[in-house]
């Protein structure tokens, strides 16, 4: 006769059976459960744990930097020809201060459309940016050493 094979729940049936029997086996005649395999323990949660990166500190608690002393106020020589064209000046009259006065006017891109808003020419503003530089001079190639001739 040929061997047949266990049907498919028939083998589950049989492990589950001998897991069971495994299970009362290994009980201690007392009826008490044998004693458990060894467990790591498991930190408190009181406990700090070691080398965790802490969370950055929100802007809001930085203290503010120490206070190191008065800024300087910034000179701003361009406000007084703006006053001057506001009092009715004409262009010519405010190129012939800035062209007088030899003031350095540092102006930024902000400063010079003030200038053109308020109606003040071209040829005023180059002239302020222009004013109060010294006169830039190329420097001089050095003298060239004579070679002599015929030797």
């Amino acid at each position: 006769m040929k061997a047949s094979r266990p049907a498919g729940w028939e083998w589950a049936a049989g492990v589950v059976l001998a897991a069971l029997a495994g299970a009362c086996a290994s009980q201690s005649p007392s009826g008490n459960p044998p004693p458990a395999a060894a467990v790591t323990p498991t930190p408190l949660a009181s406990a700090a744990p070691a080398a965790t990166p802490r969370p950055p500190v929100p802007a809001a608690r930085v203290p503010d930097q120490p206070y190191v002393g008065t800024p300087r106020p910034v000179e701003q020589p361009y406000l007084e020809i703006l006053r001057l064209k506001n009092e009715g000046l004409s262009n010519e009259e405010l190129l012939a201060k800035v062209q007088r006065e030899n003031v350095a006017y540092s102006l930024s891109t902000f400063d010079i459309q003030k200038l053109r808003a308020s109606g003040i020419s071209q040829e005023v503003i180059a002239a302020m940016l222009s004013s109060g530089r010294a006169g830039r001079r190329p420097t001089p190639a050095p003298p060239e050493t004579p070679t002599p001739r015929g030797s």
